[in-house]
């Protein structure tokens, strides 16, 4: 065909060819997958952080109610008012804790453990919840009508006759750490 000619079939409607338009939002479906995962994998991180996943021996929760019922337990600073637990020990799931009267939570799941748990307080704190099978332990002020526990001592022994002499009516005694808590009940 002669340069200038026009084409036999004609020039394509519309003038010239156009390119297929391509979307302004057409990043969105790379940056979605993307963040879902990176949010996804923040939640984990921070329920681990702050639950039970990474809880050993010596950090302190909050328990709000020791039942199958409960809230996870909260991994929390020893020193605040909430730290109403001590992790004594931490064991594989079908596991005993050792030899005491441990308060336990069973976590299930692609990590079973269980928590083998001693109360947080030290002589002179006052509870609430303490003769409860289920609440979690409260401290309360000593003058507070609900107390149903002191604190008279607190014993780095296993040993129940830690607690002869006091005004002591239950004891729990903890082989590891070795503990005895001395407690005057209501």
């Amino acid at each position: 065909m002669p340069v200038g000619q026009p084409d036999a079939f004609g020039p394509p409607p519309g003038g010239q060819p156009t390119a297929p338009k391509r979307s302004k939002f057409g990043w969105l479906r790379f940056a979605i997958p993307v963040l879902v995962v990176v949010i996804g994998g923040g939640l984990f991180l921070f329920n681990y952080v702050t639950g039970t996943g990474s809880a050993q021996a010596g950090d302190c929760l909050s328990v709000t109610e020791f039942s199958k019922a409960a809230d996870d337990p909260k991994k929390i600073d020893c020193g605040a008012p909430e730290a109403n637990v001590k992790i004594g020990a931490r064991v594989g799931g079908s596991e005993s804790c050792p030899e005491g009267a441990y308060d336990t939570i069973s976590m299930t799941g692609r990590m079973s453990y269980k928590l083998c748990m001693i109360v947080n307080v030290k002589q002179g704190d006052c509870l609430k919840g303490f003769m409860s099978e289920t609440a979690g332990y409260q401290k309360v002020s000593c003058t507070d009508p609900a107390k149903d526990a002191e604190v008279v001592k607190v014993a780095t022994t296993a040993d129940k006759a830690s607690c002869e002499g006091t005004e002591a009516t239950r004891v729990a005694t903890y082989s590891t750490p070795p503990t005895t808590l001395c407690f005057k009940t209501a």
